[in-house]
């Protein structure tokens, strides 16, 4: 897609970034009292009035507005999808699965341990995006069986499949999870090479930074909180390198201190990102790299005028102002401070 191909596509996307909320909103939203007074804020005041509308008249709940925010999330990113053809529409129908992914990460946990088919019910989204499983065979799994037969069939059938006997044994859902994400990555770096010229380098780059950062923050989490070996750790990063080699993976997985960690980075291309980090423990490392994603999709969105950065800026930014919504949401539900809320979202507040 050129120039004139990208025309209609991103006066569509640009129109979605004129809905999305202000800063002075997430100050606004992070000083309500209750869940009730953010949907109220949310509904009265923003573009988030005409998503909201059935919400409206009744008692919010957590859930049923998250679920909400997500739902038209996905309706307005397959608007977009009917813009697109060839390589870049297959790349970014693909890039939704993500979401999906999750919502199976999530189905896993609640089905197989905790059992708990309400919380299903108000919280599953995105399953089912392109395939039609319905929530209600999907509420219904109880056993490892059941998970099987719900998803014979789809994609994600053959890497259930292969874990059957092994999470019958250990009852370990951690390597099903992982291998999900694994092959989400590869199957993406596949369509990402299938693509050329600008569209080709923006995501790239974009993506191969987020690989770069998802590694770095699993060999970092397993060396402060798990004992785990090089091997181990190296078989659970995602194979894409981009500013990272795979001998730079390697270094990193055999440090012994956290310390070796930022010490190997200060001498990589991501010196200047973790340099704040090394000195002030008190970052919270996930939203660190996350703030700085944003702020890199962003930019890519500002310079992404006649290709595909402004859409692929849109499926960042939009996913992180979800997130924080629900961070506020949170923290206003268990009476944080407004300091304390600004810490934990992914933006940088004044």
């Amino acid at each position: 897609m050129g120039m004139i191909s990208y025309a209609g596509v991103n006066a569509k996307v640009k129109a979605l970034f004129g809905k999305m909320l202000s800063e002075e909103d997430y100050n606004n939203l992070i000083n309500q009292k209750s869940v009730q007074d953010i949907f109220d804020y949310l509904y009265q005041n923003t573009h988030y009035r005409e998503y909201l509308e059935e919400l409206a008249g009744v008692e919010i709940h957590r859930r049923q507005l998250e679920r909400t925010l997500k739902k038209n999330f996905i309706r307005d990113f397959k608007a977009i999808l009917r813009y697109l053809t060839g390589p870049i529409r297959d790349f970014f129908k693909f890039f939704l699965i993500k979401f999906e992914i999750e919502d199976l990460k999530m189905l896993l946990r609640t089905s197989l341990i905790e059992h708990d088919e309400e919380y299903l019910k108000n919280t599953l989204v995105y399953m089912g995006i392109y395939e039609d499983i319905s929530l209600d065979r999907l509420t219904s799994i109880n056993n490892y069986h059941d998970l099987l037969e719900v998803f014979k069939g789809t994609q994600y059938y053959d890497t259930l499949e292969r874990f059957e006997e092994r999470y019958m044994k250990d009852k370990n859902l951690f390597p099903i999870e992982m291998t999900l994400d694994f092959n989400y990555f590869i199957k993406l770096a596949q369509l990402v090479r299938r693509l050329r010229g600008e569209d080709y380098r923006i995501i790239r780059d974009l993506l191969g930074t987020q690989v770069d950062l998802l590694n770095i923050q699993w060999i970092y989490r397993t060396k402060r909180y798990y004992n785990l070996n090089t091997e181990e750790i190296l078989n659970y990063t995602i194979p894409i390198h981009y500013r990272l080699s795979a001998k730079d993976l390697k270094n990193l997985s055999q440090s012994s201190q956290e310390e070796e960690i930022f010490n190997y980075l200060s001498k990589t291309d991501y010196d200047e990102l973790f340099s704040p980090v090394a000195h002030d423990k008190s970052i919270l490392f996930e939203k660190y790299f996350l703030s700085y994603l944003l702020k890199k999709a962003y930019h890519t969105k500002i310079s992404g005028t006649s290709n595909v950065g402004v859409i692929i800026s849109y499926t960042f930014i939009k996913e992180y102002e979800i997130r924080d919504i629900i961070t506020v949401v949170e923290g206003v539900r268990y009476s944080l401070r407004s300091e304390d809320i600004k810490n934990y979202l992914i933006r940088d507040l004044k």
